[in-house]
């Protein structure tokens, strides 16, 4: 929420410099610059359970008093967007706020990819369904609908902005696909991994208001560590992958084998009864 009113007051022409990020879920307020801006932690604002705390009194402030109207009142109206009229948030306002969020993203792969293909598998990833590793399977129905995703994903990548990890994400979307036809199971993990890696990538690309020592930093890791340790996992999923893929053809050239030297000895056994 206090990503999306930092864009509706820029809009006015109130710029209250957010140090943020995009990242796994969508904005980030980075801690440390936050901290430093404002006086407070990130922490302070939050209690134990992960719920924002409630304030019982807004400390004296600087800010003029028709500035503090300006932005109280887009803060009353961005937060009845997800409110009922009894006061209490909308059933499914997470949802509806990070669709809102995501509305912002700089590149429409963030959209199809985090808010199109992870919310469907997260659809399929029944626990009861998947904790058997040899008999979870998906249906047709659901091997095209990630392929359709998957397409509509490769479409949009921001190959300009990302030429250093297209390569990555093109034998990322290979291998992802050949778990549609060995090893089904593997499409979760695999895809939550290369979300985290892609994010890595982002969020030095896409911030606003953090200092330039802060996204070196994040570049100089992306490019030691984070990025030749993902390729390292991802070439050796592949091969594991393409191994099974194999095994299971061979299995089906064997079975298929059996089925025609049955069909030879059953065409047999009749032509020699109706003789």
């Amino acid at each position: 929420m206090i990503f999306l009113l930092y864009k509706r007051l820029l809009t006015a022409d109130i710029d209250i410099k957010l140090p943020y990020y995009w990242y796994l879920q969508g904005s980030l307020i980075e801690e440390n610059q936050f901290e430093e801006d404002v006086g407070q932690s990130r922490e302070f604002y939050i209690t134990s359970d992960r719920s924002s705390r409630k304030m019982t009194r807004v400390p004296k402030s600087s800010v003029p008093e028709d500035l503090q109207r300006q932005i109280d009142d887009q803060i009353q109206s961005l937060v009845q967007n997800y409110r009922q009229t009894s006061g209490f948030f909308k059933k499914g306002y997470i949802s509806l706020l990070l669709d809102d969020v995501y509305s912002q993203a700089p590149y429409e792969f963030q959209r199809t990819f985090n808010r199109g293909l992870v919310p469907f598998l997260d659809s399929i990833h029944d626990p009861e369904r998947v904790k058997n590793k040899t008999s979870f399977s998906l249906n047709d129905a659901e091997k095209d609908k990630i392929e359709t995703l998957l397409d509509d994903s490769f479409r949009v990548f921001p190959q300009c902005d990302m030429r250093r990890i297209y390569d990555t994400y093109v034998d990322w979307d290979d291998t992802i696909r050949i778990t549609l036809e060995s090893s089904e199971r593997q499409i979760f993990p695999i895809t939550k991994n290369f979300w985290d890696f892609f994010c890595h990538n982002l969020r030095i690309l896409q911030n606003e208001n953090l200092p330039s020592d802060l996204i070196r930093q994040w570049d100089s890791r992306f490019i030691e560590n984070v990025l030749p340790k993902y390729q390292d996992g991802l070439e050796k999923t592949r091969k594991t992958l393409l191994q099974r893929w194999r095994k299971s053809q061979n299995e089906d050239r064997e079975i298929e084998n059996v089925v025609n030297k049955l069909n030879f000895i059953s065409r047999n056994n009749l032509n020699q009864s109706d003789t």
